[in-house]
Order: structure tokens, then sequence, then C-alpha cells
């Protein structure tokens, strides 16, 4: 990608197993906090990365977002996992304003 990056790079929703009951979406651009605000600003995007044609590669991108409600930042954390340059699967956790990593929120 060129130019400017968005946060419509990620989807509204990822995915958790629920194990033989199949899949359960979760908001992903929503405040992680207590707030309930739905629309998130965002304040540092990722940096670009280059993919290689061949191999087995993890990306992590770090996503720096505010909440327009409460105003409290936290980061969305993508680990990318490509294969061969095709994107296989992407992890999203999430990281609050103090650096806590608050676990993984699912994938897509």
């Amino acid at each position: 990608m060129t130019g400017d990056r968005s946060l419509d790079e990620l989807p509204n929703q990822v995915y958790v197993a629920l194990g033989r009951r199949g899949m359960e979406p979760l908001a992903l651009k929503e405040c992680t906090y207590e707030c309930g605000g739905q629309e998130l600003k965002l304040i540092e995007p990722p940096t670009e990365n280059q993919i290689p044609d061949k191999g087995n590669l993890e990306v992590e991108e770090n996503w720096l977002v505010e909440c327009t409600k409460c105003n409290r930042k936290f980061i969305i954390r993508c680990i990318i996992h490509f294969l061969d340059g095709e994107r296989l699967e992407t992890r999203v956790y999430l990281i609050d304003d103090k650096g806590k990593d608050l676990g993984w929120l699912g994938s897509y």
C-alpha cells in the first residue's frame, strides 16, 4: 500500500473459536475500556513492511488508537502470518494505555 494508512484496513469484526460450536464475531473498532465508545481515532499507524515472496514470516503491526468518547488510548496489535507472500491469518491482541497486554481478542 502507498500513502496514508487508515483504520479502514482493519475489519470491523474479528472471530473467536467456540470449539465445536463455530466462530463468534467480536467488534474490533470499539473502545476496550468500559465507556462503551463506538468510534476510534487513529493516532499512529503501523509502519509498512516488505513481505518476501518466499518463506514463512510473522509481522507485528501496532495501531495506536484513541476512543473519541473517553479519550483513552490503546493499541490494537495485529500479528500477521504470511507464507510465500500470502496472508494466512491475523491474530489480534489489545494493549492498554499502560502497556499491559489485555490478551487475544480474536482472528481474521
